[in-house]
C-alpha cells in the first residue's frame, strides 16, 4: 500500500501521464509517462534487467511487459 501511495504522489507531482493528446487546462502535458518502466517501450531494454520489453494486444488493448521481471 505504501508503494502505491508513493507512486501516486509522484505522478501527481509530475502532472500525471500524457498519453496521446491529453493536456491540462493550461495546455501543458504531464511528465509522469517519462517514468514508465514498460508501457510504450516495446523492443527497448527493461530498466531493471535490460531484457527487451514485449507487447501483445489483448481485447483491443496493448499490454507491455518484461519477460524476465514479470514472468
Amino acid at each position: 500500500m505504501a508503494e502505491i501511495r508513493s507512486v501516486l504522489t509522484e505522478a501527481i507531482a509530475k502532472g500525471g501521464s500524457t498519453i496521446d493528446d491529453y493536456r491540462h487546462v493550461n495546455g501543458l502535458s504531464g511528465l509522469f509517462q517519462n517514468e514508465f518502466f514498460v508501457y510504450g517501450r516495446v523492443g527497448e531494454p527493461c530498466r531493471r534487467c535490460s531484457h527487451l520489453i514485449r507487447q501483445r494486444t489483448i481485447g483491443g488493448r496493448s499490454t507491455f511487459w518484461c519477460p524476465r521481471c514479470q514472468a
